[in-house]
């Protein structure tokens, strides 16, 4: 009885909310935490069954506690020192930033299509290598991405140069 009455508290403003910010309750606090009905929408989904979602919304829900408990712990262990991270952070959301933009370059520029000819002519070319078809094919697009981000860098460098743009100290 007690699952299930657990189960209708959990499950029942799912269904009956549209996943208002106002309407958004917290189903679990922890250290000042809050876990909220909106954040168990990535494990549901139409078609699953009653008993299915209460056992993904419990281990859902259990999992977020465990590492709210690990995060505490580890917060109270280290130093404040330890605990900046700032500079990763930037670095991390640089390269990110940069694989982003660069798959896209890549998308808009990559012409994908490698005739017949292009790969009996690398094939003949490096007669050592017993390289199937697709993988010479994935060799000539591979060389191609490479291309197309030099010529972005070499652009966007004379471009930087001419604009005055940095220094060199």
């Amino acid at each position: 009885m007690r699952r299930f009455v657990i189960g209708l508290i959990i499950l029942l403003p799912l269904v009956s909310c549209h996943n208002n910010s106002v309407n958004d309750k917290a189903i679990a606090t922890i250290y000042g935490k809050n876990l909220y009905q909106s954040d168990l929408q990535s494990v549901m989904y139409e078609g699953i069954s009653y008993s299915d979602s209460l056992v993904r919304a419990k281990a859902f829900i259990d999992e977020w506690i465990h590492r709210q408990l690990i995060i505490h712990q580890a917060e109270a262990a280290l130093g404040a020192d330890e605990l900046d991270f700032s500079k990763q952070l930037e670095e991390y959301r640089n390269s990110l930033t940069i694989y982003k933009y660069e798959t896209k370059i890549i998308e808009q520029r990559l012409d994908t299509v490698v005739s017949d000819e292009e790969i009996t002519r690398y094939i003949n070319g490096d007669p050592t290598h017993d390289f199937d078809r697709e993988t010479v094919r994935q060799i000539i697009l591979n060389k191609r991405k490479k291309a197309i981000l030099e010529k972005m860098n070499n652009s966007l460098y004379n471009k930087a140069v001419k604009e005055k743009i940095f220094v060199i100290y």
